[in-house]
């Protein structure tokens, strides 16, 4: 039997896939030499490097046995706890410090109250927290905190009041602080004054307690109680004792008998000589009629302080007229020893704000006035031809009236006027009539009819001219003309 033919495969199966093979193996032949002649001599080394490096820092008499745990280096101190920091006050306002105070005080919290009292001195925080503790003990309690009251400005420093109230009494007593701005803690005090009726609190402070003698020592009498200037001279540089009311509280205790409407108890604090009756009543008119309060951001500024000469900017306003204004105190006395007295009242200010406020009514309205023939009066304004009172005037009598039924001795005078219109004789008889209707109102509030007198002057007497410079007719100047004034003999 024949077979076929064997065939012989086709060249690209054979001959063409031979070469990839041959390639791939010369590469792996390559890998390796390469591993052999450079790779692994260099791990090699490395690795005879750390043996090496082992053997030299082994013991050279145990080198076979394992090494010794090196001695740790000896521990530092833990470092001493920081000593406690002074409590950081942040206060915005003055204010604030003073009712934080307050309320430390209150709880009986004496330490943070000294801390807060001696901030601008760390040093007597021990001893204002003894003085507060002092004061409570002998029984002094802080008043409220929103009685805490901003008094005003002296120097470069704003002046606070603390209330406290003793027991059993309602009278209240301040101490005063002098607040200044600090960097860190926004104000700080400065200065502390305390009222006299408070400075046995000083005189009393506790001497420090004396150690006890070790066991086996004899013991040595305990030094004797502290002496009031040993206490007084530690606390000489922040806690003072007044020695006399200084011009700033002096001008405050008078600004706040005016806006009482107190005009006896502010009289006592004028120089009669200097300032006239009608100026001061005039003011206690003004505040009652505008129902002005101090401004409490600002109420007072000292602007003059001398010893013996001061001058006192009060800022008041009034919500009912929106008003911002002010008038100036002048104090003086003959030296430091002697009290304070107001000698003069500058009142431009505050009267010409108070007048642009009546100018809608119709009638003027400047309660004090220089009369023509000299001096200051009292004046309530009438309109054109008419004898009856303003309501405004009513009021200015209501204060009027007070002052006279307190006193039967004193009298006044009422002097009525008009403007140039008219004959003279019925001038006369209207400027008459408006002083009989001054009269016959404070009768009706009390006043005896003997404390009064009037007289009608008519168109004699003008306070402004009643024509224009070009002769033509002033309503504005005759309505100043038409009224009545009042002089108080007293």
């Amino acid at each position: 039997m024949q077979f076929p033919p064997r065939s012989t495969p086709p060249r690209s199966v054979y001959g063409g896939s031979l070469v990839p093979v041959l390639i791939v193996v010369a590469a792996l032949v390559l890998s390796t030499a390469i591993f052999f002649l450079f790779t692994k001599k260099k791990i090699q080394a490395q690795k005879d490097a750390v043996a090496q490096e082992a053997v030299s820092n082994a013991s050279p008499t145990k080198a076979a046995a394992p090494a010794a745990p090196a001695t740790p280096p000896p521990m530092a101190k833990p470092p001493a706890p920081p000593k406690p920091a002074t409590p950081a006050f942040a206060f915005a306002r003055p204010l604030d410090l003073g009712r934080q105070l307050v309320r430390s005080l209150t709880t009986g919290d004496f330490a943070t109250a000294g801390k807060l009292a001696a901030a601008s001195d760390t040093d007597q925080s021990d001893s204002a927290a003894k003085l507060f503790e002092k004061l409570a003990a002998m029984g002094y309690k802080p008043a409220a905190e929103d009685q805490v009251e901003l008094l005003g400005l002296v120097e470069n420093r704003t002046r606070i009041t603390l209330p406290f109230v003793m027991q059993g009494s309602q009278e209240t007593v301040r101490i005063q602080l002098d607040l200044e701005r600090d960097e860190k803690m926004g104000w700080k005090v400065a200065k502390a004054t305390l009222p006299k009726a408070m400075s046995s609190a000083i005189v009393a402070m506790p001497a420090t307690p004396h150690a006890a003698p070790a066991a086996g020592t004899p013991a040595t009498p305990a030094p004797p109680p502290v002496v009031a200037t040993t206490a007084a001279a530690a606390m000489k540089p922040l806690f003072t004792v007044e020695d006399g009311t200084d011009a700033l509280a002096f001008a405050s205790d008078f600004v706040r008998h005016l806006l009482k409407h107190d005009f006896t108890a502010a009289r006592a604090f004028v120089d009669d000589a200097k300032v006239p009756v009608e100026r001061l009543l005039g003011l206690c008119i003004v505040f009652e009629e505008g129902q002005y309060s101090l401004n409490p951001a600002k109420p007072l500024i000292v602007t003059i302080a001398n010893p013996e000469v001061s001058w006192v900017i009060a800022q008041v306003q009034s919500e009912s007229l929106q008003q911002n204004t002010e008038f100036g105190v002048e104090l003086k006395r003959a030296d430091i020893a002697q009290p304070w007295k107001i000698v003069g009242l500058n009142l431009s200010d505050i009267l010409g704000s108070f007048a642009k406020s009546a100018s809608k009514l119709g009638v003027p309205y400047t309660p004090i006035v220089k009369n023509p023939k000299g001096g200051e009066s009292l004046a309530l304004y009438f309109e054109y031809d008419r004898a009856e009172l303003h309501p405004r005037a009513l009021k200015q009598l209501e204060v009027i009236s007070a002052l006279m039924k307190a006193d039967p001795a004193k009298k006044l005078r009422i002097a009525g006027h008009t403007d140039e219109k008219g004959e003279d004789d019925y001038n006369i008889r209207l400027s008459h009539g408006r002083a009989e209707a001054v009269k016959k109102q404070l009768a009706a509030l009390g006043v005896p009819a003997a404390q009064v007198e009037t007289t009608g002057l008519g168109k004699a007497q003008p306070l402004s001219p009643n024509k224009k410079s070009d002769g033509t007719d002033d309503p504005e100047g005759r309505s100043h003309n038409r009224r009545a004034e009042i002089y108080l003999d007293f």
